[in-house]
C-alpha cells in the first residue's frame, strides 16, 4: 500500500465535491454515513473489488473536549492514512505479561462489526498488559501512516478543532480485531457497540469543512 494508492491533493477536492453532490442527492456511495463510537464520522468513499476501501474519517470541533484518546485496538486489515486537517498522532502498544515495567493492564475484548460497522459485538478475552512502543506525529497532507493489521495503537486527536482523515484499508485479513479496556471499565451493555446515522445536512456540512481543510 504505498504512496501512489492514495490520491494527491487535487483529487482529494475532486472526491469530496462528487460526495458532498452524491449525499445532497440521497445517493451515499456505499452505505449510510454514521457517527462511530469512538467518535468520528465514517463515510465510505469507495469500494473496490479486492475488498479494499477508501473512507472519510471526521472528529467534529468539542473545544472543551481536549485530546481525546481511543482505547487501544488494532484492525482487521491493513491500512494507509492520510491527515488531512487538524491534530492527531498515534501510539503504537505490544502485549506484554502483567507487571511488565513501563507498562499498565488492561482488560482486552474481541471486536466484531456487522452491518459496515454501525453495530460491533464485544466479547471478553482475558486480561493483558500494554506497553508503548512508538510514537508517531502527523502533520496535515504530509505523509502517511501506514500500518498493518496486528499493530495495536491509540489514536489521540485534539478536539479542540476539527479533524479529518483519508483512510485507504485493505482487504479484510480476518473476521475480529482487539479492543483493550482499562481494569475499571464497563464493556458495552449487552456486548454491543452501536454507531448512530447522521442526517444529511450534517454529513455536507462535514464535507465542506473537510474541502475547506486542503484548500
Amino acid at each position: 500500500m504505498g504512496d501512489t494508492l492514495l490520491p494527491h491533493r487535487l483529487d482529494i477536492a475532486g472526491l469530496l465535491d462528487r460526495l458532498a453532490a452524491d449525499v445532497r442527492a440521497g445517493r451515499p456511495p456505499a452505505g449510510a454515513p454514521y457517527r462511530h463510537v469512538n467518535g468520528f464520522t465514517k463515510i465510505v468513499a469507495a469500494e473496490y473489488g479486492d475488498g479494499s476501501r477508501l473512507t472519510l474519517h471526521y472528529w467534529p470541533a468539542e473545544p472543551r473536549a481536549g485530546e481525546d484518546v481511543s482505547r487501544p485496538h488494532d484492525h482487521r486489515f491493513p491500512f494507509s492514512s492520510i491527515l488531512l486537517g487538524g491534530r492527531q498522532h498515534f501510539i503504537e502498544l505490544d502485549e506484554a505479561p502483567i507487571g511488565t515495567a513501563e507498562s499498565t493492564q488492561w482488560r482486552r475484548f474481541t471486536y466484531r462489526p456487522y452491518a459496515g460497522g454501525r453495530i460491533a459485538h464485544v466479547s471478553y478475552s482475558g486480561a493483558i498488559a500494554l506497553r508503548p512502543f512508538r510514537l508517531v506525529e502527523r502533520a496535515p497532507l504530509d505523509g502517511q501512516y501506514v500500518t498493518t493489521s496486528t499493530i495495536v495503537h491509540q489514536a489521540v486527536t485534539d478536539r479542540r478543532q476539527a479533524c479529518a482523515t483519508l483512510v485507504l484499508r485493505g482487504p479484510r485479513e480476518r473476521l475480529r480485531s482487539q479492543v483493550y479496556y482499562q481494569p475499571g471499565e464497563p464493556p458495552p451493555r449487552g456486548g454491543l457497540q452501536l454507531g448512530r446515522r447522521l442526517d444529511r445536512a450534517e454529513v455536507v456540512r462535514q464535507l465542506a469543512d473537510m474541502a475547506a481543510m486542503i484548500a
